[in-house]
């Protein structure tokens, strides 16, 4: 996600959304070119990478689904809305013209899971994104595409957890580096 106001050290500069951008363009390009296309992508609709991921691939004519952890106004109060009101615009948009899933309907666990320890809804979030990914096509044909620094994030569930839950998984990760991308 885009960084907030003030964040004393700083991980996507809101400065840096066109190369973001650029960089995710070219991934994609690259994972279409080596399939020989691609049957759709599955992303969140958070602020940064998921919102560029989905209009990277709207832009070539693929296919997206939106995967949210919380229910709409709850997800953008979360993920959306810190970014800025372009953000919500453009996740509003997005909604509207993609099918849409929602995993729960809050931010607390189903009771069978609130025992489990260092778990919480976005890990799981994750998982459920992965899943379907893999259920719909197989290890072989998944490749996770993250744009991540490659540092632990500020909580349980970020981009760490996913390319990890993604490699353990079996499916292909690309990872944009964005202390490269955003030096």
């Amino acid at each position: 996600m885009i960084d907030a106001p003030g964040r004393t050290e700083p991980r996507f500069p809101a400065d840096k959304v066109e190369n973001a951008r650029q960089k995710i363009a070219e991934a994609v390009a690259s994972e279409q070119e080596i399939a020989g296309g691609i049957a759709y992508g599955v992303a969140g609709c958070a602020n940064g990478g998921d919102i560029l991921f989905h209009q990277v691939c709207e832009a070539m004519g693929i296919p997206t689904r939106i995967f949210l952890a919380v229910p709409r106004e709850l997800y953008i109060r979360e993920s959306v809305a810190p970014a800025g009101p372009q953000w919500v615009e453009e996740f509003n948009r997005l909604v509207r013209s993609n099918p849409v899933r929602v995993l729960g309907e809050s931010k607390d666990l189903p009771r069978w899971l609130q025992g489990k320890p260092d778990y919480n809804i976005w890990q799981r979030n994750n998982l459920w994104n992965l899943h379907n990914a893999l259920a719909a096509a197989g290890g072989e044909n998944v490749t996770l595409i993250a744009l991540w620094n490659g540092a632990t994030g500020d909580g349980a569930g970020g981009t760490a957890d996913m390319v990890q839950k993604a490699r353990d998984r079996g499916a292909k990760t690309i990872i944009l580096d964005t202390k490269k991308i955003f030096a």
